[in-house]
């Protein structure tokens, strides 16, 4: 019994020597670690929203006139030359319609003439028979309107009459066509599209927080599945206000347009494309990611004091994936732990290369 007390004492006597042993080697053992300075530099930020890219200048054409559809001379992606023949009107109806309301118009003003000529007589009539009569005013109010109406219709109708054919009044290409023979059209109704290719454009929204960032001359790169290129672009437009784009969203968005700066064959007005815009920034002071270790809240980084490591804590700010910046406890090209920097502790001796 006591041999087997003596051997188990024995053990553990020898264990707490071995970790006694271990932990003086521990405690001379130098971390190995390497350094990096901190500088001052730019997180530049990237802002990513897409849209959808269009014609620079688009023209809507209108009916000058109300009308039957005759004939329509062009077709969707038609290249269009200004004065160019879009469409026809009917018209033979038109001008039998105006020598009729002429010949109304006419009838209408003898019977006005013929109605004063009437009043007069009975009045010559009246003073024959008593000098001291008093002239009894005649209302034409009647003829007066019928005769306005009249005008009216005429004026409308050679309106029609000289407005039965649509011309382009821009160049570009036809996007839309609206109409077919045989339509009834109201004066006033869109019958077609044309664009100018001659520059583009991007409108686009962006969400609360980017929309902050990003305002009028900033500089953007526009891309694209359908697209091969890249093209520089410049905001030319930010709405004033904030809509709700899709009504099923919380999320209030801001309109932006980018205007390109050069065109290609390969842009079409409809292609969707993503526009980037990159946040300009200020100088900053800097450290790799990796150098600034956590414990709880409280940042901190490591540095070299006679070989030995000081735990210094430090208040961060703007990152991104490379970069932290340091606000507060480092200064500029002070040198702190970068790799080795998650294996040490406060007064850990290291081992620089």
């Amino acid at each position: 019994m006591f041999k087997k007390k003596w051997f188990w004492g024995a053990i553990l006597g020898l264990t707490i020597i071995v970790l006694v042993l271990a932990n003086l080697t521990n405690m001379n053992r130098a971390v190995a670690v390497e350094m990096t300075e901190v500088f001052e530099g730019l997180i530049t930020e990237q802002i990513y929203t897409s849209g959808k890219l269009e014609a620079g200048k688009s023209t809507d054409i209108y009916s000058p006139t109300s009308g039957v559809v005759e004939k329509v001379e062009v077709k969707q992606g038609d290249t269009i030359k200004k004065g160019q023949v879009l469409m026809t009107l009917q018209i033979d109806d038109v001008k039998e319609q105006i020598e009729k309301e002429r010949l109304n118009l006419e009838l209408i003003e003898t019977e006005r003439m013929n109605a004063k000529k009437q009043h007069f007589d009975m009045f010559k009539e009246k003073m024959l028979e008593d000098p001291s009569v008093e002239v009894e005013e005649l209302d034409l109010t009647s003829f007066d309107l019928r005769i306005q109406t009249s005008k009216l219709m005429i004026a409308s109708l050679e309106k029609k009459l000289n407005n039965h054919v649509v011309y382009a009044e821009e160049e570009g290409v036809l996007t839309q066509v609206l109409v077919d023979p045989g339509q009834m059209i109201a004066e006033g109704s869109q019958i077609a599209t044309i664009v100018d290719l001659s520059a583009f454009k991007v409108k686009a929204n962006l969400n609360e927080l980017d929309a902050g960032k990003v305002y009028e001359g900033m500089q953007a790169i526009v891309t694209g599945d359908s697209i091969t290129e890249s093209y520089e672009g410049e905001v030319t437009y930010m709405s004033p206000i904030a809509i709700l784009v899709d009504q099923t969203s919380k999320d209030a968005s801001v309109e932006m347009t980018v205007e390109l700066s050069r065109i290609s064959p390969e842009l079409r007005p409809g292609y969707n494309v993503t526009i980037e815009l990159e946040v300009p920034d200020k100088e900053r002071l800097l450290v790799p990611l990796t150098a600034v270790q956590y414990e709880g809240e409280q940042s901190f980084v490591f540095k070299i004091q006679d070989g030995v490591a000081v735990k210094t804590e430090v208040q961060t700010g703007k990152e991104n994936e490379e970069y932290i910046e340091i606000v507060s406890g480092a200064a500029k090209g002070e040198s702190v732990v970068l790799e080795g920097a998650n294996q040490l502790k406060d007064g850990d001796k290291v081992k620089l290369p």
